[in-house]
């Protein structure tokens, strides 16, 4: 995966989750 500028270097799709609701969480 790789990474973008002024962006953290731990991808963003290993925070995205789901949560009790179904419901995408980690996006923003």
């Amino acid at each position: 995966i790789m990474t973008m500028p002024g962006l953290p270097r731990v991808p963003s799709a290993e925070q995205i989750m789901l949560n009790g609701a179904g419901e995408i969480e980690g996006l923003f």
